[in-house]
């Protein structure tokens, strides 16, 4: 089971080159009637134990000697989360144009690739898959907890746009690349001091696509992004209320499907042998069948992975040139740890500005970030990254960048 966790990771790094969420500030500005064409390109890898460099080396290749592994593992808490979050989304907002007559309504169109993955494991699991079982001696290795989930996924949308307050509803269609999930409710391993023999209690699925076809899903899901000003201290404030990504999708095309809830105690082979088996569920090798694992191909609905967000804005017309910003955002449906962050936005001219936040939770324990933004009267155009340690130092747990442009007409 470890080697199904280790591999679907792999793949969600690997393939996720692009894109992801971010903690940086939404600006409020008075361009709400204009017509706007908007791009959003994120890609945030992060985790709480994982170093750069062993992701890296991973991810993409090369050596992983027992050096890294050993300062990796030294990192390693109880419970370990790492995370991969990619997104590029195009929005058109017809702003200048009116929807119904009383003028108050207008329409956006919007489309993105999306990749979201989070795995939750336990220290013994990576000890396991890097160390096989030669660490274990005695012990008891716990694999109670494990869980991995994520999506690969495009979306295609048409929204209703409030030119007031910009608030705007959108409804999409959701093609899904690929989905997982997976979660050991229950797993306990131990061996002979001997080595010969391993007892294995074990009750949990795991469930993925396969196939290369471009699509093996559909469904829909929306968008929904409320503006509320509110007086603020001595003045006043605007904050975000946004659901990205609401809904569910029907996997047309079979997923491979494990279950497994027993207790074994079986010899003949160790975790070394698993480990260097190529393969955990290939014909050759009859782990599966030693552990009267059930396997079956299904089509399901699943739900797409959705964010809520709440957040205090940078407001654009403002004479200030400090502002502070803040938030928390949740992914309710893949079992990630909330995130809340908070900043601060500094305007050196009026078109010139820097933004630096810390955030706290999601896949990471702590991390700070940096923002430059060019705020023109036609163009605007943001570039950051979520994790300024992790981009200037190996030893950093996480990979981030950023990339926002706007164009007014």
């Amino acid at each position: 089971m470890n080697k199904l966790v280790l591999a679907s990771l792999t793949f969600f790094i690997a393939g996720s080159t692009l894109f992801g969420q971010t903690t940086f500030p939404v600006f409020s500005d008075s361009s709400l009637q204009s017509n706007r064409l908007l791009f959003n390109g994120n890609f945030d890898l992060t985790g709480t134990s994982m170093r750069k460099e062993f992701v890296n080396t991973l991810a993409f290749g090369g050596t992983i000697d027992s050096d890294m592994k050993d300062r990796t593992l030294k990192s390693h808490r109880a419970n370990n989360r790492i995370g991969v979050f990619g997104s590029g989304e195009v929005t058109y907002v017809s702003g200048a144009t009116n929807l119904f007559k009383s003028g108050k309504y207008s329409w956006l169109v919007k489309g993105g690739y999306y990749v979201i993955g989070n795995v939750n494991y336990t220290k013994d699991a990576f000890k396991l898959t890097f160390y096989g079982n030669s660490y274990l001696g005695a012990d008891t290795a716990n694999l109670t907890g494990t869980r991995i989930s994520g999506m690969q996924f495009q979306k295609a949308g048409f929204g209703f746009y409030h030119k007031k307050t910009g608030s705007s509803l959108t409804l999409n269609v959701v093609n899904v690349q690929n989905q997982f999930g997976g979660y050991i409710r229950n797993g306990k391993l131990s061996q002979d001091p001997n080595i010969d023999s391993i007892s294995l209690r074990l009750n949990g699925d795991m469930t993925y696509s396969t196939g290369k076809n471009f699509s093996k899903g559909i469904g829909f899901a929306i968008d929904f992004d409320y503006y509320l000003k509110v007086p603020w201290l001595k003045d006043s404030a605007t904050f975000l209320f946004s659901v990205q990504n609401l809904g569910a999708a029907y996997m047309f095309q079979s997923q491979s499907r494990y279950e497994v809830d027993s207790t074994y105690r079986y010899s003949g082979f160790t975790l070394d042998q698993i480990q260097n088996s190529g393969n955990l569920f290939g014909d050759d090798f009859s782990l599966l069948d030693s552990l009267n694992v059930e396997k079956k191909q299904v089509k399901r609905w699943v739900m797409v992975p959705a964010s809520i967000q709440i957040m205090k804005l940078v407001d654009l017309a403002s004479a200030k040139k400090l502002q502070t910003f803040f938030g928390i955002r949740f992914f309710p449906t893949i079992g990630i740890v909330p995130t809340g962050f908070v900043g601060l936005f500094y305007r050196f001219v009026p078109r010139i500005s820097a933004s630096a936040n810390v955030a706290f939770g999601g896949s990471s324990i702590v991390r700070g970030g940096l923002m430059l933004g060019y705020h023109g009267d036609k163009i605007g155009i943001q570039l950051g990254t979520d994790d300024i340690y992790g981009l200037v130092s190996k030893k950093g747990f996480g990979q981030s960048a950023l990339i926002r442009l706007s164009w007014l007409f």
